[in-house]
């Protein structure tokens, strides 16, 4: 009876297909008449049928009908749901045909429907509805795996904050990209979003090995591409900023400059850490490498001088030279325009080997005589000067150089010079006098140097003014300075304390230019702050520090930055806190970071929260302390209306503190100071044990109460914290004050504080 039972079963199966074929030849029918209405028609008649139901083959014309329908405009104005419809039909197709055999036949309209898919997906994508545009997406990809349809659908994720769903994407993306290339695939869908999606996130977090990771990946799947470039060398920038300079580095900038050859940027970058490591190894005595690092240095600009784009290049990078030693020529130029005279000197010497006739000491020294006339005929005087400094050096006995010393010292001294040109004219004149003892030369030296103290000045060189002043005190001991030493005192006091003002009034009796925040707490907008401010921010913390005896800082645009928005942390919360919880309003993680290394001043913004941490009445003086710490080299700053934060915790300088063993940073400082500058704490610092030291302060003669505070290590350099009875207000004009510590070990340092009363209205 089983058996039977079976065969008729298996002649009623044919019978059936043999049926449901034939009702397929209709649709085949009306697909070569191109009926495609009729075909909807049979197919939705065939899908009421359970048997019919059965075929993938029905889901599939269905979906074929649907597709060529919608095509015309009339029919997709009723049926806008119409390709949503053919993905369900084409999806139900598929998992009846469990072996895949009949889609084969029907691939077109697979790709048809996906197509249109995606281009309707594309349409809620761009009116931002990113859910539905993610959810089609998904479809089309189910359908038939297209890439495009699974990186649009990551895309939509990531802009609808499921950053898990479209990393996962993103990553499987990058993963089909690199199989393609391994198998050599050039015909597959690739997009580079999913790398620069990672590159910007890693970018973002600092984290810039890994986002080059991805540059590098990108640039081996889709080459040299100008998008890819751009990330490199912002990357890259961004890497190095902070790194000091090392081979590494100039790895790091060599990489970048080799897709954007002409960023000004990379190549400033680059040569500026030639010339740190080339000047490094040159102090250090290092000769071999300087000597390696110079030879590397001058084939790669002779090597760029052969570029394409050389041209364009010289107008950025002013080394590349085709000629090795003109290379080595720029170098010693650049090195003395910039202070670095051993290198100088040292390159300068190698050009001249480099172009002499030969290696004899004739053919040298006549070099060094040919080269030293074209200098003076050819260059500013500073470099000219410097040349015949250093030819007279070697050959003292040369007549026609010393011959040519006296020619420029008559030629230019009554000669209307610029600052840097007054003061080569100086030291030329200063040799003179140092061969000849001549006192007429003394005079001269002594006219030169205060024409050249007056440039100085009125170039805000106050640092520059202050050694010149204390060599002309060598030279001539037994002249009075007083005048030119209180005329330095009090031009600098007026440049960079009294125009530095952001309130009150200025010299006509006009307000200031008062600062205005231009943030917003409602935004948690830390604004930003005009480069005007923060010059006369970083001069006036420059004023304390030169007159202190300690160097300058520079401000950094991106630790301005971070300063700007711990400050308005600090206002949205009300609070002044160096390690600010994250449930602050208005946190930031550069805020906080700042916050950590930077003063923090309430009531006081811009150049007077300065004056409040000079003024610090704390026992320690640590706010002060830290703004004259000797090692310091990077400061930044930022304000809101009621809030200061200054970046003075840095330690990034090249001092060596063992200078200021026996050297003491002191406010108020030795020598020439207005009475203004008297805060109620006067500081003494210096790296010696200051613990039971004691202190006597004599005012014109006459010993003065004094309170010492009990030392405190920390805040920046050791510091001695004490504070003389003085009435400011009664001060004469003039006074004199004689400071001396005396450590406990028996060791004095004495210094003298003279103070003078300033009225800028009658400057």
């Amino acid at each position: 009876m089983k058996i039977v039972l079976k065969s008729l079963l298996a002649i009623g199966f044919i019978t059936f297909a043999t049926s449901a074929f034939a009702q397929f030849d209709k649709i085949e029918e009306a697909i070569e008449d191109g009926n495609y209405k009729r075909v909807e028609k049979l197919a939705l008649d065939y899908l009421e049928e359970q048997a019919m139901r059965k075929y993938p083959e029905t889901y599939y014309y269905y979906a074929e009908a649907l597709l060529e329908n919608s095509k015309d405009p009339l029919y997709w104005d009723k049926n806008p749901e119409a390709i949503k419809e053919a993905v369900k039909a084409l999806e139900k197709g598929l998992r009846k045909d469990e072996d895949k055999r009949v889609i084969a036949g029907f691939e077109d309209v697979l790709e048809g429907v996906v197509k249109r898919n995606n281009e309707l997906a594309m349409d809620q994508y761009n009116i931002n509805k990113l859910s539905k545009a993610g959810v089609m997406f998904d479809d089309s990809y189910a359908l038939n795996g297209s890439r495009f349809a699974y990186y649009m659908a990551g895309k939509c994720a990531l802009e609808f904050e499921d950053t898990l769903k479209g990393e996962e994407h993103y990553s499987q993306l990058i993963t089909w990209y690199n199989q393609d290339l391994a198998d050599e695939k050039t015909d597959t869908e690739k997009d580079l979003d999913p790398h620069t999606y990672f590159i910007n996130k890693y970018w973002k977090k600092l984290q810039y090995d890994s986002a080059k990771y991805f540059i590098k990946n990108a640039r081996s799947i889709f080459g040299n591409d100008a998008k890819v470039n751009f990330y490199q060398t912002k990357v890259t920038l961004d890497q190095v900023k902070d790194m000091p300079p090392s081979l590494l580095l100039l790895d790091y900038v060599q990489e970048a400059l080799l897709y954007a050859p002409l960023d000004d940027k990379l190549l400033h970058k680059e040569n500026a850490v030639y010339i740190y490591l080339v000047k490094n190894k040159i102090v250090n005595k290092q000769y071999a490498d300087a000597d390696s690092l110079i030879n590397r240095f001058v084939n790669e600009k002779v090597a760029k001088s052969s570029m394409a784009n050389a041209d364009k290049l010289k107008e950025v990078d002013v080394f590349i030279e085709k000629k090795p030693e003109n290379v080595l020529w720029d170098i010693a130029e650049y090195f003395q325009t910039y202070g670095h005279f051993e290198t100088a000197k040292y390159t300068l010497d190698k050009y001249i080997l480099a172009t002499a006739k030969s290696n004899t000491p004739a053919d040298i020294a006549t070099r060094w005589g040919i080269i030293t006339d074209y200098t003076y005929q050819t260059k500013k005087l500073p470099f000219a000067t410097f040349v015949l400094q250093q030819a007279i050096a070697k050959y003292p006995s040369d007549k026609s150089l010393t011959d040519l010393r006296k020619k420029i010292i008559t030629q230019k001294e009554n000669e209307r010079l610029d600052v840097n040109e007054q003061g080569a004219l100086y030291s030329l004149i200063k040799d003179e006098y140092a061969v000849t003892k001549n006192s007429e030369n003394l005079e001269r030296i002594i006219k030169i140097n205060d024409r050249y103290l007056g440039l100085l000045v009125s170039a805000n060189r106050f640092t520059s003014a202050k050694e010149i002043m204390a060599e002309q005190m060598v030279l001539a001991p037994e002249a009075d300075h007083t005048y030119r030493q209180e005329f330095i005192a009090r031009e600098d006091f007026y440049q960079n304390y009294y125009l530095t003002k952001t309130i009150g009034k200025d010299q006509a009796g006009n307000l200031a230019v008062s600062f205005v925040w231009n943030g917003s707490l409602s935004g948690c907008d830390a604004g930003e702050l005009d480069l005007d401010i923060q010059n006369k921010v970083a001069n006036r913390i420059n004023y304390f520090r030169r007159n202190a005896g300690v160097p300058e800082v520079l401000f950094d645009a991106a630790t301005n930055e971070f300063c700007q928005k711990a400050a308005l942390m600090m206002t949205a919360n009300k609070a002044l806190e160096h390690n600010p919880p994250r449930t602050w309003r208005c946190f930031s993680d550069d805020g906080a970071y700042a916050a950590k290394h930077s003063l923090l001043i309430k009531d006081a913004n811009t150049s007077l929260a300065v004056t409040y941490i000079m003024d610090d009445k704390n026992p320690s003086a640590g706010n002060r302390r830290w703004l004259l710490y000797p090692n310091g080299r990077v400061y930044g700053h930022g304000s809101t209306e009621n809030v200061a934060v200054i970046w003075a915790l840095d330690d990034s300088g090249s001092t060596d503190t063992t200078q200021y063993m026996d050297n003491p940073v002191c406010w108020p400082p030795k020598g020439d100071v207005p009475q203004l500058m008297l805060f109620q704490n006067w500081t003494f610092s210096i790296y010696r044990d200051l613990t039971d030291a004691k202190v006597e302060v004599k005012q014109d003669g006459k010993i003065i109460n004094t309170k010492v505070e009990k030392f405190v290590r920390g805040y920046g350099a050791p510091t001695l914290v004490f504070a003389p009875e003085i009435n400011k207000t009664a001060l004469p004009d003039k006074s004199k004050f004689d400071v001396t510590v005396t450590l406990s070990n028996g060791r004095k340092y004495s210094y003298t504080v003279r103070t003078f009363y300033y009225d800028p209205s009658k400057r």
